[in-house]
């Protein structure tokens, strides 16, 4: 029902679209001409991977490539269309690790450690975009959609097999230094293979405070159809402020705060009310940048746990992904995630170095979950080709969870 709507919306905007006069400076060339005269696009990312989890007596271990091909037509009348194919392939170590794909994706392991990249061949998106005005564009398909900084809403980029959304968007920049954005979701289709239908709208606004900072807000509202999701179901209200200050010679200040208040909705089981703090200080001075911050997703027994399932999470709380959902335990009582963190990093010409430093904690409970280490080294070749290696190492406290250590080498490229 859900995405049913949302092709109905794209096919009257269509209508539209066809039935609008060109302009009189278009071209009179025809759809086809369009089509004819469109850009491909082509991609591969080759990454080996390796997990060694305490929980396990082996460790995980995969050898997979990403490759993706798109089109996108030309415009025409204000129309344009993109399609673009993923398939992700594992070339060894197929059994070495559980894949995480859901049904026919999964590969039927379970003795070895989780590294979540199934083989999956499919759309990634198909959409048409079509210009409403000056400044105003409406997507309506399947399609990526990365808002702000990927902490609410985002592809998964670190994984293999991207998510997408069958979803309606526009998009205006018609109010000067201002940018405004209305999403109706209608599916996730996740990393794993699966989709999950959804009656969810996002509204989001950034304005430009100044040249180098911005401020931004949003109003999320997640309705899961299904009920084994409906704990995800949540109202999400929050602003930002992220940007620079000059400090004086090549010197830069560098700070991100960002404050947002989660409660239930649609048929949530659940009573959730909570709060997600987020605070940086950092500076660069030419091609170094050292930052501190501290992260809070609240949680008690009480009123639930902040959630955000449709992050870009791999992003967020450390590399090793050992928290990808929101920590809630009613036996041990132990709810929440607090996050303070510290990053270096050093970028020039080719080469990015980076090391950031996790303290992770318990909101409510008293408990330390963890330290974390995470590594990053990439150089880019003079054709654009990415070759890297990143590490992640989680140091457990007292009685949570595990150690974990993983470690990756990638090569990526697109033109």
């Amino acid at each position: 029902m859900r995405t049913r709507f949302a092709v109905l919306i794209g096919l009257l905007a269509l209508a539209v679209g066809l039935a609008m006069p060109l302009p009189a400076h278009a071209d009179d060339g025809t759809f086809l001409d369009a089509v004819q005269s469109g850009k491909a696009n082509f991609g591969f990312r080759l990454r080996w991977e390796s997990v060694d989890d305490d929980a396990f007596s082996e460790d995980g271990e995969a050898l997979t490539v990403r490759l993706n091909l798109g089109y996108r037509t030309a415009e025409w009348r204000g129309l344009s269309f993109y399609a673009e194919v993923q398939s992700v392939q594992d070339l060894a170590k197929e059994y070495d690790h559980d894949n995480k794909g859901a049904g026919e994706h999964w590969n039927g392991v379970s003795e070895y450690p989780a590294i979540a990249d199934p083989s999956i061949t499919d759309f990634y998106q198909a959409y048409m975009d079509l210009k409403l005005g000056e400044g105003t564009t409406l997507r309506a398909g399947r399609q990526e959609i990365k808002l702000d900084n990927v902490r609410f809403v985002g592809n998964v980029g670190w994984r293999q097999f991207h998510q997408s959304f069958d979803a309606v968007r526009i998009d205006t920049t018609a109010i000067p230094k201002t940018k405004l954005t209305y999403i109706y979701i209608g599916k996730v289709h996740r990393i794993f293979g699966d989709g999950l239908p959804m009656d969810s709208h996002l509204l989001n606004a950034s304005w430009k405070v100044t040249e180098s900072s911005t401020l931004h807000a949003y109003v999320y509202r997640l309705d899961y159809d299904r009920e084994a999701n409906w704990g995800l179901s949540t109202m999400t209200y929050g602003a930002r402020w992220d940007g620079s200050v000059a400090l004086g010679g090549d010197w830069k200040g560098l700070f991100d705060v960002e404050i947002a208040r989660q409660s239930d909705t649609g048929d949530n089981p659940n009573d959730i009310d909570q709060w997600y703090y987020r605070g940086v200080i950092g500076a660069k001075y030419d091609a170094f940048t050292a930052k501190v911050g501290y992260e809070l997703l609240g949680g008690d027994g009480e009123d639930g746990v902040f959630t955000t399932p449709l992050a870009t999470l791999h992003a967020w709380n450390g590399w090793a992904d050992m928290f990808l959902s929101t920590p809630a335990n009613a036996v041990d009582e132990y709810w929440g995630l607090e996050d303070m963190f510290v990053s270096v990093g050093w970028k020039k010409n080719a080469w990015n170095l980076l090391a950031v430093w996790h303290d992770f904690s318990a909101d409510t409970g008293g408990i330390d979950y963890g330290t974390e280490l995470d590594l990053l080294c990439a150089w880019t070749a003079p054709w654009k080709q990415v070759f890297a290696l990143k590490y992640a190492s989680f140091s457990h406290d007292g009685d949570y969870s595990r150690d974990v250590d993983k470690l990756w080498a990638y090569t990526a490229w697109k033109f």
